[in-house]
């Protein structure tokens, strides 16, 4: 086993999970200090990431629960489903049970939807992990709702602590719009064009993950408001909106201290590589065949990585012959790290 590897598997779980945790904590989600972040979060693509790793710490876990009870409504399902769909995550069954949860009241039909869509399993495993990867006892009466989806968790106790989002935070802005114009694409596209000059109907939608119809269909009805408009470039239609306008209906100050990724992607890779690196297999081996599984992993996960525009991060492997890329390849990961 390499040390390095092992250490930089531990670190890099630890890293994470605290990047989870204040991107929830911009939310609203209680239990850790919060940091300014001018970066908009995606609150599908972060839910997909946190049935994984949320695994690994139950704390984190479960005041995600508890924000959802009050803010499911939030959540795009027809989105997130499309990332799914376009994206790789492991938590489709951890997501199902969470759909379960949720699956009752006004907001019952699109989670009951979402919570059909996995198949429920013959064997049962536990639901949380400790730090080392070693599944964690129940105490209790299982949960119900999860028992259902092969997941063993004790009795689920929300204390409702979480808050409200604060609508005038950058990360908040997508919650603000939906909060402003429904659970719909233009909460997107409005987002997007805050933070470009101007973008053509299949760059949002493929940054947004959207249909490209339903994009383009969508602003050419908003630009009939005379707030979004559209210029010719060639013979593509260009559109972008008027930043005076939107910061007035906002009640926002600097556009430009908005930040949009594409997080979606991003988040695969980051959990690809965490899932990567619990393979004990890997660990086991001598380092330079470690070198040689992770320089063809990498190649794999590289195409997420540049569709996240993240890609630039990564080094040239090539200038790395045999054992000596294990260095370089954990210094790539720590700077890919948000």
């Amino acid at each position: 086993m390499n040390p390095s590897l092992q250490e930089f598997r531990s670190d890099y779980q630890s890293r994470l999970l605290d990047f989870v945790w204040r991107q929830w904590s911009a939310l609203g989600v209680a239990g850790q200090t919060e940091v300014a972040d001018q970066r908009i979060v995606d609150l599908e693509a972060l839910l997909l990431l946190t049935c994984t790793i949320g695994r690994y710490d139950p704390r984190l876990f479960d005041e995600v629960l508890d924000w959802l009870q009050a803010n499911s409504w939030l959540i795009n399902i027809m989105r997130l489903k499309r990332i799914l769909r376009t994206e790789k995550f492991a938590g489709e069954r951890v997501l199902a049970s969470v759909a379960g949860l949720f699956a009752k009241g006004a907001e019952a039909p699109k989670w009951k939807q979402l919570a059909a869509s996995s198949k429920l399993p013959r064997l049962r495993e536990q639901l949380f992990f400790d730090e080392g990867g070693q599944p964690i006892p129940i105490i209790g009466k299982p949960e119900p709702n999860f028992v259902r989806y092969g997941l063993e968790r004790g009795p689920l106790r929300l204390r409702g602590y979480s808050r409200e989002f604060r609508p005038m935070e950058p990360a908040t802005l997508i919650l603000q719009l939906r909060a402003l114009f429904g659970i719909n694409a233009r909460c997107e596209i409005v987002a997007y064009l805050l933070t470009h000059d101007a973008a053509h109907p299949s760059q949002i939608a493929r940054k947004a993950h959207y249909f490209t119809r339903a994009v383009q269909g969508t602003l050419v009805d908003m630009s009939r408001s005379g707030v979004i408009q559209v210029r010719l470039t060639g013979r593509e239609k260009h559109y972008w909106l008027k930043q005076d306008s939107w910061k007035q209906v906002l009640n926002r100050g600097d556009s430009a201290a908005l930040k949009w990724i594409n997080w979606p992607p991003l988040f695969s890779a980051l959990e690809q590589i965490w899932l990567r690196l619990q393979d004990e297999k890997l660990l086991s081996l001598e380092p330079l065949l470690q070198a040689s599984e992770l320089r063809q992993f990498m190649a794999k996960v590289r195409p997420s990585l540049e569709r996240a525009g993240f890609d630039r991060e990564l080094s040239d492997d090539r200038h790395y012959l045999g054992e000596s890329y294990l260095p370089v390849f954990i210094d790539d990961v720590r700077k890919l790290l948000p």
